[in-house]
Protein backbone atom coordinates (compact mmCIF):
# COMPACT_ATOMS: atom_id res chain seq x y z
CA UNK A 1 0.00 0.00 0.00
CA UNK A 2 2.98 2.19 0.96
CA UNK A 3 4.26 1.64 -2.76
CA UNK A 4 1.23 2.14 -4.41
CA UNK A 5 0.20 5.43 -2.59
CA UNK A 6 3.85 6.63 -3.34
CA UNK A 7 3.23 5.92 -6.99
CA UNK A 8 -0.42 7.76 -7.23
CA UNK A 9 1.23 11.13 -5.63
CA UNK A 10 4.06 10.07 -8.28
CA UNK A 11 1.46 10.44 -11.06
CA UNK A 12 0.19 13.58 -9.57
CA UNK A 13 3.33 15.50 -9.59
CA UNK A 14 3.72 16.13 -13.13
CA UNK A 15 0.20 17.81 -13.44
CA UNK A 16 0.85 20.12 -10.16
CA UNK A 17 4.24 21.08 -11.39
CA UNK A 18 2.60 21.83 -14.64
CA UNK A 19 -0.28 24.04 -13.20
CA UNK A 20 2.41 25.41 -10.95
CA UNK A 21 4.42 26.71 -13.53
CA UNK A 22 1.24 28.26 -15.74
CA UNK A 23 0.61 30.14 -12.42
CA UNK A 24 3.80 31.40 -12.92
CA UNK A 25 3.95 32.07 -16.43
CA UNK A 26 1.05 34.10 -16.29
CA UNK A 27 2.54 36.07 -13.47
CA UNK A 28 5.57 36.85 -15.22
CA UNK A 29 4.57 36.70 -18.97
CA UNK A 30 2.09 40.02 -17.94
CA UNK A 31 5.55 42.17 -17.88
CA UNK A 32 7.90 39.95 -19.09
CA UNK A 33 10.26 39.87 -21.83
CA UNK A 34 13.15 42.71 -20.25
CA UNK A 35 16.10 40.54 -22.01
CA UNK A 36 13.90 40.07 -25.12
CA UNK A 37 12.93 44.28 -25.25
CA UNK A 38 14.57 44.89 -28.35
CA UNK A 39 12.11 43.42 -30.23
CA UNK A 40 9.52 45.70 -28.21
CA UNK A 41 11.33 48.83 -28.55
CA UNK A 42 12.45 48.34 -32.27
CA UNK A 43 8.41 47.73 -32.92
CA UNK A 44 7.37 50.77 -31.65
CA UNK A 45 9.27 52.95 -33.41
CA UNK A 46 8.18 51.46 -36.62
CA UNK A 47 4.41 52.17 -35.47
CA UNK A 48 5.14 55.52 -34.58
CA UNK A 49 6.75 56.35 -37.84
CA UNK A 50 4.10 54.84 -39.56
CA UNK A 51 1.69 56.83 -38.13
CA UNK A 52 4.11 60.07 -38.85
CA UNK A 53 4.34 59.01 -42.57
CA UNK A 54 0.34 58.69 -42.33
CA UNK A 55 -0.05 61.78 -40.78
CA UNK A 56 2.40 63.82 -43.15
CA UNK A 57 0.65 62.10 -46.16
CA UNK A 58 -2.46 63.97 -44.93
CA UNK A 59 -0.95 67.22 -44.90
CA UNK A 60 0.31 66.34 -48.19
CA UNK A 61 -3.17 65.82 -49.67
CA UNK A 62 -4.54 68.77 -48.21
CA UNK A 63 -1.80 70.90 -49.69
CA UNK A 64 -1.87 69.23 -53.16
CA UNK A 65 -5.62 69.72 -53.36
CA UNK A 66 -5.13 73.66 -52.10
CA UNK A 67 -2.16 73.88 -54.74
CA UNK A 68 -4.28 72.73 -57.59
CA UNK A 69 -7.67 74.57 -56.69
CA UNK A 70 -5.61 77.87 -56.68
CA UNK A 71 -4.05 76.69 -59.98
CA UNK A 72 -8.04 76.76 -61.29
CA UNK A 73 -9.66 79.08 -59.91
CA UNK A 74 -6.93 81.68 -58.52
CA UNK A 75 -8.63 83.15 -55.95
CA UNK A 76 -6.04 82.29 -52.68
CA UNK A 77 -8.56 83.63 -49.84
CA UNK A 78 -11.68 81.96 -51.34
CA UNK A 79 -9.56 78.65 -51.46
CA UNK A 80 -7.99 78.78 -48.58
CA UNK A 81 -11.42 78.93 -47.07
CA UNK A 82 -12.63 76.68 -48.25
CA UNK A 83 -9.49 74.06 -47.65
CA UNK A 84 -10.12 74.70 -44.24
CA UNK A 85 -13.82 73.95 -44.01
CA UNK A 86 -13.06 70.57 -46.46
CA UNK A 87 -10.17 69.93 -43.41
CA UNK A 88 -12.66 70.07 -40.80
CA UNK A 89 -14.75 66.86 -42.00
CA UNK A 90 -11.23 65.47 -43.63
CA UNK A 91 -8.77 65.74 -41.02
CA UNK A 92 -11.09 62.59 -38.42
CA UNK A 93 -11.54 60.02 -41.47
CA UNK A 94 -7.86 60.20 -42.77
CA UNK A 95 -6.85 60.25 -38.90
CA UNK A 96 -8.49 57.11 -38.58
CA UNK A 97 -6.67 55.59 -41.41
CA UNK A 98 -2.94 56.53 -40.55
CA UNK A 99 -3.20 56.88 -36.39
CA UNK A 100 -6.05 54.56 -35.20
CA UNK A 101 -6.05 51.66 -37.74
CA UNK A 102 -2.27 52.59 -39.49
CA UNK A 103 -3.19 51.30 -42.55
CA UNK A 104 -0.17 52.20 -44.39
CA UNK A 105 -0.80 50.87 -47.65
CA UNK A 106 -3.87 52.43 -47.97
CA UNK A 107 -2.21 55.91 -47.06
CA UNK A 108 0.45 55.21 -49.81
CA UNK A 109 -2.29 54.70 -52.23
CA UNK A 110 -4.20 57.50 -51.62
CA UNK A 111 -1.47 60.19 -51.56
CA UNK A 112 0.28 58.70 -54.32
CA UNK A 113 -3.39 58.89 -56.59
CA UNK A 114 -3.53 62.56 -55.75
CA UNK A 115 0.16 63.14 -56.72
CA UNK A 116 -0.63 61.12 -60.02
CA UNK A 117 -3.60 63.02 -60.70
CA UNK A 118 -1.40 66.96 -59.54
CA UNK A 119 1.62 65.04 -62.43
CA UNK A 120 -1.25 64.43 -64.92
CA UNK A 121 -2.40 68.37 -64.84
CA UNK A 122 1.40 69.42 -64.90
CA UNK A 123 1.51 66.82 -68.05
CA UNK A 124 4.32 64.62 -66.82
CA UNK A 125 3.16 61.40 -67.96
CA UNK A 126 6.41 59.49 -66.94
CA UNK A 127 5.59 60.73 -63.11
CA UNK A 128 1.84 60.04 -63.28
CA UNK A 129 2.43 56.32 -64.79
CA UNK A 130 5.28 55.80 -61.85
CA UNK A 131 2.66 57.24 -59.54
CA UNK A 132 -0.21 55.44 -60.26
CA UNK A 133 1.78 52.32 -60.41
CA UNK A 134 2.86 52.76 -56.66
CA UNK A 135 -0.68 53.04 -55.78
CA UNK A 136 -1.89 49.70 -57.44
CA UNK A 137 1.54 48.42 -55.96
CA UNK A 138 0.26 49.28 -52.22
CA UNK A 139 -3.58 48.41 -53.02
CA UNK A 140 -4.31 46.59 -56.10
CA UNK A 141 -8.03 47.88 -55.76
CA UNK A 142 -5.93 51.08 -56.88
CA UNK A 143 -6.32 50.38 -60.57
CA UNK A 144 -9.40 52.02 -60.65
CA UNK A 145 -7.82 54.92 -60.03
CA UNK A 146 -6.10 54.05 -64.44
CA UNK A 147 -8.33 57.23 -65.91
CA UNK A 148 -6.04 59.68 -63.64
CA UNK A 149 -3.60 59.12 -67.27
CA UNK A 150 -6.21 60.33 -69.74
CA UNK A 151 -5.94 63.83 -67.75
CA UNK A 152 -2.95 63.74 -69.03
CA UNK A 153 -2.47 65.85 -72.65
CA UNK A 154 -3.27 63.54 -75.32
CA UNK A 155 -3.32 59.83 -76.50
CA UNK A 156 0.53 59.15 -77.01
CA UNK A 157 1.01 60.84 -73.29
CA UNK A 158 -1.55 58.26 -71.88
CA UNK A 159 0.05 56.02 -73.82
CA UNK A 160 3.64 56.73 -72.15
CA UNK A 161 1.80 57.05 -68.40
CA UNK A 162 0.18 53.24 -69.07
CA UNK A 163 3.58 52.08 -70.02
CA UNK A 164 5.08 53.72 -67.11
CA UNK A 165 2.22 52.32 -65.18
CA UNK A 166 2.38 48.85 -66.00
CA UNK A 167 6.44 49.25 -65.61
CA UNK A 168 6.15 49.98 -61.97
CA UNK A 169 3.91 47.38 -61.34
CA UNK A 170 6.09 44.60 -62.56
CA UNK A 171 8.56 46.20 -60.42
CA UNK A 172 6.91 45.66 -57.57
CA UNK A 173 5.18 42.44 -57.49
CA UNK A 174 7.69 39.87 -60.22
CA UNK A 175 10.49 39.43 -57.59
CA UNK A 176 7.64 38.27 -55.45
CA UNK A 177 6.24 35.83 -58.03
CA UNK A 178 9.57 34.29 -59.02
CA UNK A 179 10.89 33.84 -55.57
CA UNK A 180 7.37 32.02 -54.79
CA UNK A 181 4.74 30.94 -57.36
CA UNK A 182 2.52 30.65 -54.91
CA UNK A 183 2.72 34.38 -54.45
CA UNK A 184 -0.05 33.82 -57.17
CA UNK A 185 -2.15 32.68 -54.31
CA UNK A 186 -2.93 36.52 -53.09
CA UNK A 187 -4.80 37.16 -56.67
CA UNK A 188 -7.77 34.65 -55.39
CA UNK A 189 -7.69 36.43 -51.56
CA UNK A 190 -10.89 37.23 -50.00
CA UNK A 191 -12.42 38.21 -46.69
CA UNK A 192 -16.10 38.14 -45.16
CA UNK A 193 -18.99 39.71 -46.41
CA UNK A 194 -19.90 41.54 -43.30
CA UNK A 195 -24.01 42.44 -43.04
CA UNK A 196 -23.04 45.59 -42.98
CA UNK A 197 -21.62 45.89 -46.81
CA UNK A 198 -23.27 47.76 -49.50
CA UNK A 199 -22.64 44.27 -51.36
CA UNK A 200 -25.02 42.75 -49.34
CA UNK A 201 -28.04 45.63 -49.67
CA UNK A 202 -27.47 44.84 -53.28
CA UNK A 203 -28.52 41.43 -52.69
CA UNK A 204 -25.41 39.38 -52.89
CA UNK A 205 -25.29 37.15 -50.03
CA UNK A 206 -21.79 34.93 -50.36
CA UNK A 207 -20.08 34.54 -47.09
CA UNK A 208 -16.86 35.61 -48.76
CA UNK A 209 -15.98 37.82 -51.70
CA UNK A 210 -17.25 36.75 -54.64
CA UNK A 211 -14.92 35.98 -57.74
CA UNK A 212 -16.29 38.75 -60.22
CA UNK A 213 -16.33 41.08 -57.46
CA UNK A 214 -12.74 42.66 -57.35
CA UNK A 215 -12.93 42.52 -60.99
CA UNK A 216 -16.03 44.27 -61.68
CA UNK A 217 -14.71 47.16 -58.92
CA UNK A 218 -11.69 48.21 -60.70
CA UNK A 219 -14.03 48.16 -64.15
CA UNK A 220 -16.69 49.93 -63.00
CA UNK A 221 -13.90 52.62 -61.57
CA UNK A 222 -11.89 53.05 -64.61
CA UNK A 223 -15.37 52.88 -66.91
CA UNK A 224 -17.19 55.84 -64.22
CA UNK A 225 -13.56 57.62 -64.59
CA UNK A 226 -13.42 57.57 -68.31
CA UNK A 227 -16.53 59.19 -68.54
CA UNK A 228 -15.71 61.69 -65.95
CA UNK A 229 -12.61 62.57 -68.03
CA UNK A 230 -14.45 62.80 -71.18
CA UNK A 231 -17.23 64.99 -69.69
CA UNK A 232 -14.83 67.46 -67.92
CA UNK A 233 -15.09 66.43 -64.67
CA UNK A 234 -11.42 64.89 -64.06
CA UNK A 235 -11.31 65.77 -60.40
CA UNK A 236 -14.43 63.42 -59.57
CA UNK A 237 -12.13 60.55 -61.07
CA UNK A 238 -10.49 59.36 -57.41
CA UNK A 239 -14.48 60.07 -55.40
CA UNK A 240 -15.80 57.65 -58.67
CA UNK A 241 -12.83 54.90 -58.67
CA UNK A 242 -13.44 54.67 -54.79
CA UNK A 243 -16.80 54.68 -54.52
CA UNK A 244 -17.63 51.64 -57.04
CA UNK A 245 -15.09 50.20 -54.58
CA UNK A 246 -16.86 50.70 -51.73
CA UNK A 247 -20.41 49.81 -53.16
CA UNK A 248 -19.21 46.36 -54.28
CA UNK A 249 -16.70 45.69 -51.37
CA UNK A 250 -17.44 43.41 -48.60
CA UNK A 251 -15.73 44.81 -46.24
CA UNK A 252 -17.19 47.66 -43.96
CA UNK A 253 -13.89 48.86 -42.16
CA UNK A 254 -14.29 52.56 -41.12
CA UNK A 255 -10.95 53.57 -42.38
CA UNK A 256 -12.53 52.72 -46.06
CA UNK A 257 -13.74 56.18 -45.56
CA UNK A 258 -10.56 58.00 -45.74
CA UNK A 259 -10.88 57.06 -49.47
CA UNK A 260 -13.81 58.85 -50.20
CA UNK A 261 -12.55 62.04 -48.00
CA UNK A 262 -10.14 62.21 -50.56
CA UNK A 263 -11.92 61.80 -53.77
CA UNK A 264 -14.58 64.00 -52.50
CA UNK A 265 -11.97 66.71 -51.13
CA UNK A 266 -10.49 66.89 -54.32
CA UNK A 267 -14.48 67.05 -56.39
CA UNK A 268 -15.30 69.71 -53.76
CA UNK A 269 -12.35 71.93 -54.16
CA UNK A 270 -11.87 71.53 -58.21
CA UNK A 271 -15.33 70.35 -59.65
CA UNK A 272 -17.01 73.66 -58.42
CA UNK A 273 -16.65 76.90 -56.56
CA UNK A 274 -19.03 76.30 -53.35
CA UNK A 275 -17.96 77.45 -50.51
CA UNK A 276 -18.88 74.51 -48.19
CA UNK A 277 -17.84 70.84 -48.71
CA UNK A 278 -20.73 69.13 -48.86
CA UNK A 279 -19.54 65.90 -50.52
CA UNK A 280 -16.49 66.04 -48.08
CA UNK A 281 -19.09 66.44 -45.09
CA UNK A 282 -22.13 64.00 -46.32
CA UNK A 283 -18.88 60.82 -46.86
CA UNK A 284 -17.49 61.87 -43.72
CA UNK A 285 -21.44 61.54 -42.10
CA UNK A 286 -22.66 57.92 -44.16
CA UNK A 287 -18.53 56.25 -43.99
CA UNK A 288 -17.53 57.07 -40.40
CA UNK A 289 -19.76 58.74 -37.69
CA UNK A 290 -22.72 57.20 -39.06
CA UNK A 291 -20.54 53.76 -38.01
CA UNK A 292 -20.83 55.26 -34.43
CA UNK A 293 -24.60 55.19 -34.05
CA UNK A 294 -26.88 52.35 -33.18
CA UNK A 295 -28.93 50.75 -35.70
CA UNK A 296 -29.59 47.46 -37.79
CA UNK A 297 -26.65 45.77 -40.15
CA UNK A 298 -28.76 46.35 -43.58
CA UNK A 299 -29.25 50.15 -42.62
CA UNK A 300 -25.83 51.04 -42.62
CA UNK A 301 -25.36 48.79 -46.13
CA UNK A 302 -28.09 51.34 -47.42
CA UNK A 303 -26.69 54.07 -46.47
CA UNK A 304 -23.71 53.58 -47.93
CA UNK A 305 -24.54 51.85 -51.55
CA UNK A 306 -27.05 55.53 -51.75
CA UNK A 307 -24.28 57.57 -51.37
CA UNK A 308 -22.07 55.42 -53.34
CA UNK A 309 -24.67 55.27 -56.49
CA UNK A 310 -25.21 59.16 -55.78
CA UNK A 311 -21.86 60.43 -56.27
CA UNK A 312 -22.42 59.28 -60.12
CA UNK A 313 -24.16 62.75 -60.15
CA UNK A 314 -21.17 64.12 -60.96
CA UNK A 315 -21.09 62.75 -63.78
CA UNK A 316 -24.29 65.00 -65.21
CA UNK A 317 -23.28 67.09 -68.22
CA UNK A 318 -23.01 70.65 -67.02
CA UNK A 319 -26.51 72.73 -67.61
CA UNK A 320 -28.76 69.91 -67.21
CA UNK A 321 -29.67 71.13 -63.82
CA UNK A 322 -30.71 74.63 -65.22
CA UNK A 323 -33.09 72.76 -67.55
CA UNK A 324 -34.89 70.79 -65.38
CA UNK A 325 -35.35 73.61 -63.32
CA UNK A 326 -36.84 75.19 -66.49
CA UNK A 327 -39.35 72.62 -66.48
CA UNK A 328 -41.91 74.48 -64.54
CA UNK A 329 -41.80 77.79 -66.04
CA UNK A 330 -42.07 75.98 -69.47
CA UNK A 331 -45.35 73.74 -68.48
CA UNK A 332 -47.00 76.84 -67.16
CA UNK A 333 -46.21 78.99 -70.48
CA UNK A 334 -47.50 75.96 -72.22
CA UNK A 335 -50.50 76.08 -70.15
CA UNK A 336 -51.20 79.95 -70.78
CA UNK A 337 -50.85 78.88 -74.40
CA UNK A 338 -47.65 80.03 -75.40
CA UNK A 339 -45.46 76.93 -77.45
CA UNK A 340 -43.10 75.19 -74.51
CA UNK A 341 -41.00 72.96 -77.12
CA UNK A 342 -39.43 76.89 -78.40
CA UNK A 343 -38.93 77.70 -75.22
CA UNK A 344 -37.35 74.30 -73.90
CA UNK A 345 -35.12 73.97 -76.75
CA UNK A 346 -33.68 77.72 -76.58
CA UNK A 347 -32.40 77.24 -73.33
Amino acid sequence: MTFLGASLRYRGLPLALALWALAWFVAMAWHGGASWHYFVQGGRPLLLTAQVLGVVAGAYVLWQVRRLAIERWGDDRRVNRRIAYGAVAFVPVWMYLAVASTHLDDVIALAAAVAATAAARAGRPWLTGALLGLAVDAKPWALGFAAVLLILPGLRAALRGAISTVAVIAAGWLPFFAADPNTARLLHFTIPNTSLSALRALGVTDARTPPWDRPAQALIGIGLGVIAVRRGAWPAVILLAVAARIALDPGTNKYYAAGIGVGALLWDLLGGQRLLPWWTATGAAVLYVSRWIPMRPSVHGWLTLVFCVACTVVLVPPGTWRRWRDIGPALRAHRNGAGWGRRWHSG
